[in-house]
């Protein structure tokens, strides 16, 4: 089943189902286990203000995960590139995403500082990126823009 959040003006962020799965198997759920992390590839649908996100790469082994931590290697851009070229410039970069060792996750001030980055830095398509913390209860989804502002998202039931 797919979770959709609302954002802007009457637009949605769909979340597949094919992607949910990728991200539920990386949840903290013991003691001992690595933050997990990676990026968010989909889709902005044609004549419709709402975006897909269909797929999440999965660790890679250049990432360095820890309990509290995780840093996210080149390898997930590089991953990125060549989906968008399999797909003949469909599939898109819409976003990161990582777990948290917590039921209900919140953006450390380390999370915030690589949003700010990657909305400065990485090149994507549209205004805005999404970011994801996958919590051992919830999934969290915020939205970021250019300029710096970043919104947790409500899910729509």
């Amino acid at each position: 089943m797919s979770k959709m959040y609302g954002f802007g003006i009457s637009r949605r962020l769909i979340v597949a189902a094919s992607a949910l799965d990728i991200l539920s198997r990386h949840i903290q759920s013991n003691a001992i286990s690595a933050e997990a992390g990676g990026i968010l590839l989909g889709r902005h649908l044609l004549e419709s203000p709402d975006l897909v996100i269909d797929e999440a790469t999965v660790p890679q082994s250049s990432d360095k995960r820890r309990r509290f931590s995780f840093f996210r290697s080149a390898t997930h851009s590089d991953i990125a590139a060549a989906r968008w070229r399999e797909s003949g410039g469909k599939t898109a970069y819409l976003g990161l995403w990582h777990t948290h060792p917590e039921d209900i996750p919140t953006p450390s001030a380390t999370d915030i500082q690589d949003w700010n980055k990657a909305l400065v830095k990485d090149r994507f398509d549209g205004d805005m990126l999404f970011f994801i913390i996958i919590g051992r209860e919830e999934l969290g989804c915020w939205v970021g823009n250019r300029q710096g502002a970043i919104t947790k998202l409500s899910e729509i039931t």
